[in-house]
């Protein structure tokens, strides 16, 4: 798509207020996404889908073309406070960066199939399959997520109030490098997978994975999915770039705010409780997908 910028005509309020909403939006979410570690596709794929009218694989590609340059800014911060863990992040990207690519290119080619265009109950296939699957995969991990800030919060409550309970500061056994592997391996495939298929990035698989299996700190998981976020969305965006899927324009806008927003964000959360990052994940997921799901699914 060229950079002609007559995309943000269609926002409701028209040319320069749509300018102006994707930069408070893409701040909000490289805030949002650096802090927790997810690209923040969660928010920008429902919103470039309903404010901007983009089809499902058009705001999937849009939303994947802000992450690399916001996850590029969280990386610095947090490879100054060396939190990257490189080994499990390269690992990951070994089976990522394929199934991102394989999927991105089989969603794109469905979209324009018979199929994917047929209409049903006013909206076309792909888009219909496209709700149902983001509103199905945001909710488990909501829901999933704010079980795991409860569970983590009394865990760090405990450890307070016994200091020297015997093993309260160490660590338990850490998986054998073999299944390390293997688990990594499979991670990295839905990863990129889920990546390419929601355009929410996959850090909302990895850092629940690294917190609770491999005992990273929660600030050291949210580095280190940043790193597959990164170089993941990147092949990714340019895939979508040929298909000619991609609003460059859009992209544009929201990476600017993004850029300051992660910078922010990831200050941040070396610093915050690791309960907190899940909870807050937890939550926004559960509002963005009730909010989309509601105002997407046809009227019957």
């Amino acid at each position: 798509m060229y950079l002609n910028f007559e995309i943000f005509n269609q926002f409701a309020l028209g040319f320069y207020p749509g300018i102006l909403t994707v930069l408070i939006v893409g701040f909000l979410v490289g805030y949002i996404a650096s802090f927790l570690g997810i690209g923040g596709g969660f928010v920008y794929t429902p919103f470039f889908h309903s404010f901007f009218h983009l089809t499902a694989v058009q705001a999937v590609a849009t939303s994947l073309a802000q992450m690399p340059v916001s996850a590029l800014s969280g990386l610095f911060v947090y490879w100054k406070n060396d939190k990257i863990r490189w080994k499990e992040g390269f690992l990951l990207l070994i089976t990522s960066i394929p199934s991102a690519q394989y999927v991105a290119w089989k969603f794109g080619r469905f979209e324009d199939t018979e199929l994917g265009r047929k209409l049903y109950y006013g909206m076309p296939v792909s888009e219909f399959v496209y709700l149902f699957v983001f509103t199905f995969a945001m909710s488990i991990l909501g829901v999933y997520n704010l079980i795991s800030s409860i569970k983590k919060k009394k865990a760090s409550e405990l450890k307070k109030s016994n200091p020297f309970e015997p093993g309260s500061s160490a660590k338990t056994n850490l998986p054998s490098k073999q299944k390390t592997l293997i688990v990594l391996l499979i991670t990295g495939f839905f990863f990129g997978a889920f990546s390419s298929l929601l355009g929410i990035g996959g850090g909302f698989l990895a850092v629940p994975l690294f917190v609770y299996y491999f005992q990273m700190e929660p600030v050291e998981a949210v580095a280190t999915s940043f790193l597959g976020i990164f170089l993941t969305s990147l092949g990714t965006t340019i895939l979508f770039y040929f298909q000619g899927k991609l609003y460059l324009d859009l992209a544009l806008v929201g990476t600017i705010g993004g850029f300051f927003g992660a910078r922010v964000g990831s200050l941040k959360a070396v610093k915050v409780e690791p309960y907190v990052i899940l909870r807050i994940a937890g939550i926004s997921q559960l509002v963005v997908v009730t909010w989309y799901f509601f105002s997407k699914f046809p009227k019957l």
